[in-house]
């Protein structure tokens, strides 16, 4: 049984809600496509289902629920699930990117490098869930640098469940290769800041090809678990 305790009710409920359900889905409490009990939690955490549905809707936007039918399942991916994400992710960064290139400035480049910075601290302290964070917050602020706004919405929409489900499968097989993503983030960086927009949308694109290969070779070897090779988000 899912065991969720310690709530301050004194501190506002969601937030601690949220996370603690967010752990629970990275220790594996709540395996992918297992569908996420409201009214169970409701009646475990003593809270109304409002106060749940409201947590659930958050953990929905990080991309690490789903909504199937009127149920909302631990996020879980098909390999054809994954090949049209990464399709659509192949059609569109490569863009963002090359257009922020294009319109690269010194503040989105502190931004870029603070992001770095955190994600190098994360990766020293081999904290697997705060480093995919900021790999994630790292292509945010790429999306959000560059001037298509609809560009960066349906980016977000795509991605932050593909990141999401990275996070779960890395969290819970308790491995991630922080050194080799670190090499393939920064290098990323380093195309933008040249404003060059030809070379940007190149390297990105390749990088995002790496990352299919290797997800789907995962996949049909081991179903879904990671093993050794290539490791990052």
């Amino acid at each position: 049984m899912l065991k969720l305790v310690d709530i301050d009710r004194s501190r506002n409920l969601v937030p601690q809600v949220t996370e603690r359900l967010e752990d629970a889905i990275l220790l594996g409490l709540l395996a992918p496509g297992e569908e996420v009990p409201q009214l169970k939690l409701a009646q475990q955490f003593g809270l109304s289902q409002t106060a749940i549905r409201e947590a659930l809707q958050e953990l929905e936007r990080r991309g690490l629920v789903t909504q199937r039918g009127r149920t909302k399942t631990v996020t879980d991916f098909s390999e054809e699930d994954l090949a049209h994400l990464f399709e659509v992710r192949l059609s569109l960064e490569p863009l963002a990117c090359r257009l922020a290139a294009t319109h690269f400035t010194e503040a989105l480049g502190r931004e870029l490098e603070e992001q770095l910075r955190l994600m190098q601290k994360s990766a020293d302290e081999q904290n697997a869930r705060e480093h995919v964070r900021h790999d994630l917050q790292f292509h945010r602020t790429i999306w959000a640098g560059q001037p298509n706004r609809y560009l960066e919405q349906h980016l977000n929409q795509v991605c932050a469940s593909l990141f999401a489900y990275e996070l779960v499968r890395r969290t819970q097989a308790n491995y991630l290769d922080f050194g080799w993503n670190m090499r393939q983030t920064t290098m990323i960086f380093r195309v933008l800041r040249t404003r060059d927009g030809d070379l940007a949308e190149r390297v990105i694109r390749r990088t995002i090809t790496r990352f299919y290969r290797r997800d789907t070779s995962d996949y049909r070897r081991i179903g879904g678990v990671p093993s050794g090779g290539e490791r990052g988000v």
